[in-house]
């Protein structure tokens, strides 16, 4: 992104102020941050382009497959694109996710799925398209409009929400991205801010959430796009949004909760991905550490308990319920200790152009102290590659 690009935005988020004071004063507080942030990561561009003293050792190139990371801008004049993209083709990073803030016109954001897949290293491509209010790419862009999931369940069957979720996929699966960060397995809480409020949730019947995920998952996969299921282990009854700081579920949780992800595990289309959620149990996780960073929720009661066998990726570290807690450095080392295999870093508050170097260098220490293990980055980044393996080259428009 311009620096004119970033005041632009910056003044358009000013205006906002004035109109609604009290709705857009953590907007504006954020630009300021991004801002701030995007200068001082400047300073580090030139040797982050060049690739100045980057590993490239056995461990380095696993560590890149661990990683999917965000950008500033909606256009290739943005200059964090560029460098995310120089490097995935160098395999210093293994995956990209677009936000609202990436997609500007359908011109622009096929310009970007081109820049990223350019090179001999194909990344995962990421993106939401849940439908209703969180689908970035819509009508707009020639994209079929997905219903909520609240509506999806309310007047389709699920054969017909198939048909649906296929097409849609079809639709990002031409257009380059592979991976789409859903379905939803919450359950429906019409209090949620996260989920009930924007009508994300499927219902509070397990049963009838788990027909209308797998239709979701079904559908997309069948398009060569895979999915995330999410937000385990269950984000529907908090009643804070963990975008904005920590959603404790510890007294508002049921088991019940569980149920939608234990059927979908068991069904013939189990997800290829399941998202954890910036959720505190305290009772699930004694520590009082965020499922994200929980080795008892993502390791215990996911991989051991419910016996999931895909990847297992954290949402966006740098999001408040996280960054208010943690630092960036120990929040991607204690997600991979839980057991992540991907770590999601959207890189915009405190931008880092040498973010890939410093997590290689990150993880090295955390072996050397006995917090990691070789074998658990290996076993991670295997995981990730068979998700690869199942996407395969790709269908982009030229």
């Amino acid at each position: 992104m311009r620096i004119s690009d970033i005041a632009k935005r910056a003044r358009a988020n000013l205006a906002s102020v004035f109109k609604n004071p009290a709705g857009t004063y953590r907007q504006l507080k954020r630009v300021v941050r991004a801002v701030l942030g995007y200068a001082r990561g400047m300073l580090d561009y030139p040797a982050a382009w060049f690739g100045l003293s980057r590993p490239r050792d056995e461990l380095a190139a696993s560590v890149a497959e661990l990683l999917i990371v965000g950008f500033y801008g909606s256009n290739t004049r943005s200059l964090s694109a560029r460098l995310l993209a120089r490097q995935i083709h160098r395999g210093e990073i293994g995956g990209v996710f677009f936000v609202n803030q990436n997609i500007g016109s359908i011109k622009d954001v096929k310009k970007l799925l081109r820049l990223f897949r350019a090179g001999p290293n194909q990344p995962l491509i990421a993106v939401d398209h849940e439908g209703g209010i969180v689908q970035r790419l819509n009508k707009s862009h020639g994209f079929t409009q997905l219903p909520a999931a609240k509506r999806v369940a309310a007047r389709m069957s699920p054969d017909e929400a198939q048909k649906l979720y296929t097409i849609a996929g079809q639709e990002l699966a031409a257009l380059g991205f592979n991976i789409n960060l859903g379905p939803v397995l919450d359950f429906d809480n019409p209090e949620n801010p996260a989920i009930g409020k924007a009508r994300r949730s499927y219902g509070v019947d397990p049963e009838r959430i788990t027909a209308y995920g797998e239709a979701f998952t079904r559908g997309f996969a069948s398009a060569g796009v895979l999915c995330a299921a999410k937000h385990f282990p269950g984000h529907g009854n908090s009643v804070t949004d963990s975008h904005h700081g920590v959603a404790d579920i510890s007294t508002s949780w049921t088991t019940a909760e569980l149920e939608p992800f234990a059927r979908l595990f068991a069904s013939p289309h189990t997800p290829a991905m399941v998202m954890i959620g910036h959720l505190r149990h305290d009772s699930l996780s004694p520590d009082e550490q965020l499922a994200t960073v929980s080795a008892p929720i993502v390791t215990g009661l996911l991989r051991e308990k419910l016996g999931y066998q895909g990847a297992v990726m954290t949402g966006d570290i740098d999001m408040d319920a996280v960054s208010q807690l943690m630092s960036r450095k120990h929040a991607i080392i204690q997600a991979l200790a839980a057991g992540n295999d991907l770590v999601m870093i959207k890189n915009l508050f405190g931008y880092d152009p040498l973010l890939p170097q410093h997590v290689v260098r990150w993880v090295r220490e955390a072996i050397s102290q006995g917090v990691l293990t070789d074998a658990q980055i290996k076993a991670a980044a295997a995981r990730v590659r068979a998700i690869r393996q199942r996407i395969g080259p790709g269908q982009a428009d030229p």
